[in-house]
């Protein structure tokens, strides 16, 4: 088992030669009878990880905060009890997918590809669908075998251990752009995910049109591919079958012309200024398209503009259109935090401190505002209250690296060295960097300010990182 994995491994390995581009995650293993709820989030929990390790996860809150809010609005109609973890992929190519326990990746590519809410809905409630009717553990299940640990950290212990560059070359494979084919659902499958995704989307009043127009549109548009077909087009082969099909199940409900939200013109516009490498030209293309008209959504263009007048250090120009976004949705998170963003990054501190105050009074514990608060909190040399603040965002639950990151930060700072290094280790950990997780975790038990109970507690911890690197090992 493992040197067949291994060889799996290579063969990833050096097709990432020839397509370093692209991001391509590995087959997640054999079929295993009675796949438990706990072992599939086991298993998609490693993949996130790996994928985070590659560079392949986008964690911008704002973003993830729309995909999450998009998500469980399609989610929430549903008698389900499985929790979901929605997060983007930093690819331009086509695709999404979905992993065991709940995890559903969006690429940048497909965000940008979609017409209109309804179509991204469509595409979100099809992996939700995969994921609710348990497609994988039913497919593990055809077989006697059991799931095996994640390839890509295998590659992490034994490749990236003898030489880091290949180390870190194997781990690119395990990022996005062709987890459905290698997980390789069934026609009934996909057909069942479009019969229940499409109820999904008419239960959160979408256009359960929304679905069959993206499938048609990537269809129609395949024949200008050549050999590059997107790899949303080989992990969920359209034909006009099921596009017809699709359309018919849609029909036969009442045609709700959703429009899109102003969240969603939000999105695709802060994908495109995240994406640029030209502030200079990005800003020159914002105006232009304010000045003529030529755009899909004034106010998001608008955005857009303020974000690269920031980016480009016109603060003032750039507070100046922020308002103007203020003045029309006073109480929007993503202008608000752009209008703190601005004021932080002008160093104006106590009106940044201001702007976040009033906003969490509106909404309090937001996790988005508070990481954002939180890095303005430091700047301002405001150690004790950043820390008071993570405090209270940090639990069993949290799976976002970089509010780990600022804890450990705000503790070496507050000379709390041993947490420091258990918050760091949380943080690697998420990164899919295990060995460095546990070399924090060994450092800070050799910390002089460290008392009984938090020795246990990086004790445990240690020894969940360890017997997890034995698992790899005898696997």
């Amino acid at each position: 088992m493992f040197y067949r994995l291994l060889f799996t491994l290579f063969c990833y390995l050096f097709s990432l030669i020839s397509y370093a581009d692209n991001i391509v995650l590995p087959d997640i293993g054999d079929n295993a009878g009675n796949i438990s709820p706990a072992e599939e989030y086991r298993t998609g929990e490693a993949v996130i990880r790996n994928i985070r390790r590659a560079g392949g996860v986008l964690d911008d809150p704002l973003i993830q905060g729309y995909l999450n809010e998009l998500g469980y609005r399609l989610v929430a109609p549903s008698e389900t009890q499985q929790l979901f973890h929605f997060f983007l992929i930093k690819d331009t190519s086509i695709n999404a997918f979905a992993l065991p326990g709940g995890f559903i990746g969006i690429n940048a590519g497909l965000i940008l590809a979609t017409k209109s809410e309804s179509e991204l809905a469509g595409v979100m409630a099809h992996e939700i669908a995969h994921v609710t009717q348990r497609h994988h553990a039913r497919q593990y299940e055809q077989g006697n075998n059991s799931i095996p640990i994640i390839a890509a950290l295998i590659a992490a212990m034994v490749l990236g251990s003898k030489n880091n560059d290949i180390g870190q070359a194997a781990l690119a494979t395990v990022a996005a752009d062709s987890a459905q084919q290698q997980i390789n659902f069934t026609r009934a499958n996909e057909k069942e995910a479009d019969r229940i995704g499409i109820k999904l989307l008419i239960n959160a009043e979408f256009n359960p049109h929304g679905m069959a127009t993206f499938f048609d549109t990537m269809d129609k548009q395949s024949r200008f591919f050549g050999v590059n077909v997107p790899e949303f087009l080989r992990s969920h082969p359209v034909n006009p079958a099921r596009i017809a099909d699709a359309r018919h199940r849609a029909s036969q409900y009442t045609n709700t012309l959703t429009t899109n939200s102003t969240s969603y013109y939000l999105l695709r516009t802060r994908l495109q200024v995240l994406a640029s490498d030209d502030k200079v030209a990005l800003l020159k293309s914002f105006s232009s398209m304010l000045q003529t008209g030529n755009y899909q959504n004034k106010e998001a263009t608008r955005y857009g503009y303020a974000l690269a007048l920031m980016a480009n250090k016109k603060y003032k120009e750039a507070l100046s259109q922020t308002r103007i976004l203020l003045k029309k949705h006073p109480e929007l998170i993503a202008y608000n935090i752009l209008k703190a963003q601005i004021e932080t990054n002008a160093k104006k501190y106590s009106a940044a401190i201001k702007t976040f105050e009033k906003l969490l009074t509106i909404y309090p514990g937001n996790n988005t505002i508070s990481l954002y608060y939180v890095e303005t909190l430091l700047k301002a040399n405001k150690i004790k209250l950043a820390h008071s603040i993570l405090q209270t965002q940090i639990s069993s639950s949290t799976k976002i690296p970089e509010l780990y990151r600022l804890l450990a930060e705000t503790q070496a700072k507050l000379n709390k060295p041993a947490d420091s290094h258990q918050s760091l280790a949380e943080y690697y950990y998420l990164l899919g960097q295990t060995h460095d997780a546990i070399k924090q975790l060994e450092i800070g038990l050799k910390s002089a300010k460290i008392d009984f109970y938090l020795t246990s507690r990086l004790e445990a911890r240690l020894n969940e990182f360890k017997n997890e690197l034995l698992e790899l090992k005898t696997n």
